[in-house]
């Protein structure tokens, strides 16, 4: 068996765990210094599920760093005592008066808490006093991330964004602002200041993209949290951003001879190629297929939210119809497997869908140099064939999976799979 992994362990029975010494700063909120998580009962399993196991300790080891004391005295006496007892050291209503909660009930929790937490917490939970911390950025994203509950993939993703968001404010604005700057004094030109230092490395459109998970963060917090802040990063304007008809080209009829070839060598590049170009969906949406979602009889693909990704949208989640030359690329990944498989199961892992791309697009610079035109392209093919073919467009924003903002659409259960396939043959047949 080769060396295992770092915190990684075999027990007596054979099967693997995960071992990790909990920091000094920490072991008195989890009251003890070591922490286990099973991996499996082979190394396989093991190896596969380390990955996972590793974000989410490091996640909660993270989150559990950045929990200001007076939460930890709340949540503390919430459990054990009840919520009325929280909004009594919120308020400060604890003492001898008639109208406050008597003082020994906190004191008789701290003397059964005493040496599990830390002292910070402890001397809160003793003196029914709870302060409440400012609400910062850093604070902001710790509960976005908490409350968002997402699979691990997607979890790390967010953890990855929600870092180059850090070091961008951290930049433009000071270490001390991210980490201590209350929301209540964020002001306008500090949203302007940020905004225009990731202009000058970044994209219109990227800042965008960066400014909106920002933005849902601050939202999210000032719903859930019932704050009277307000947002200073709602509707900040961005010259230069927004979706054009040059971000992306479609490929043409003359680029799609050229490609066919290439993506003919090998069984998994076609199938992810033939099956994107005759269906326009997402790249993430067809590496994180399963088997299950293949109905060969009825020849459809249904797309939705799975163990192996999220969708981009609720709107995302959709069934359409296969191409005859799309189901017969896919037939020999299906053959045999568990209806729970995933399909390319090279790329459907973290990252797969990033290792995707890398090899489709490596195959498609082999034959189109025009940084305008890339796998992507294929989905723009797609909505401009659609188009042209005659398609209504909300028949072709069914198919293409993309968000509407009329409630009309979103009401019933969608378009029929015969009247997608009657606009898609026109497509396949064009």
């Amino acid at each position: 068996m080769p060396k295992l992994p770092r915190y990684v362990f075999r027990r007596a029975n054979g099967s693997f765990r995960y071992k990790r010494n909990i920091p000094k700063t920490l072991r008195g909120v989890f009251g003890k210094d070591t922490l286990y998580r099973q991996l499996g009962k082979t190394y396989d399993e093991a190896i596969l599920n380390l990955p996972r196991v590793h974000q989410e300790v490091e996640a909660l080891f993270r989150y559990e760093a950045m929990v200001h004391p007076g939460e930890k005295a709340a949540a503390l006496i919430r459990t054990h005592l009840g919520e009325v007892w929280v909004r009594a050291a919120e308020e400060g209503k604890v003492g001898q008066e008639a109208d406050t909660l008597p003082q020994d009930d906190y004191m008789d929790l701290a003397e059964e808490l005493e040496g599990t937490v830390p002292p910070e917490v402890l001397r809160r939970v003793r003196g029914g006093y709870i302060d409440k911390p400012a609400m910062t950025l850093e604070r902001i994203f710790a509960i976005y991330l908490k409350d968002k509950a997402l699979a691990p993939k997607a979890r790390h993703d967010l953890e990855l964004r929600i870092e180059r968001i850090r070091k961008q404010v951290v930049a433009c604005l000071g270490p001390s602002f991210w980490t201590y700057t209350a929301l209540g004094n964020i002001r306008r030109r500090d949203a302007s200041a940020l905004r225009d230092s990731m202009l000058q490395g970044m994209a219109p459109n990227s800042v965008a993209r960066t400014l909106n998970i920002l933005k849902a963060a601050i939202n999210h917090v000032i719903r859930e949290e019932e704050l009277d802040e307000k947002n200073p990063f709602v509707a900040l304007k961005i010259e230069g951003a927004g979706a054009s008809k040059t971000d992306r080209l479609p490929l043409s009829e003359e680029d799609m001879a050229a490609l066919d070839k290439t993506f003919d060598t090998n069984p998994i590049a076609r199938a992810l190629f033939i099956t994107l170009a005759d269906t326009g969906a997402r790249l993430a949406e067809i590496t994180g297929l399963q088997v299950k979602d293949i109905d060969v009889e009825g020849a459809t693909l249904e797309i939705r939210a799975n163990g192996l990704r999220r969708l981009k949208t609720r709107n995302s989640e959709r069934t359409i119809p296969l191409s005859p030359r799309a189901l017969a690329c896919l037939a020999p990944f299906l053959e045999g497997q568990d209806p729970g498989a995933p399909i390319f199961e090279r790329y459907s892992g973290p990252r797969g869908n990033d290792t995707a791309s890398a090899m489709l697009m490596g195959r498609l610079r082999s034959q189109i140099t025009d940084k305008k035109k890339t796998i992507h392209s294929l989905r723009h093919r797609m909505k401009d064939k659609l188009r042209n073919s005659g398609c209504p467009e909300h028949l072709s924003m069914a198919i293409m999976g993309h968000s509407t903002n009329s409630i009309a659409a979103n009401y019933g259960s969608g378009y029929a799979i015969t009247v997608m396939k009657d606009a898609l043959e026109k497509v396949w047949q064009g």
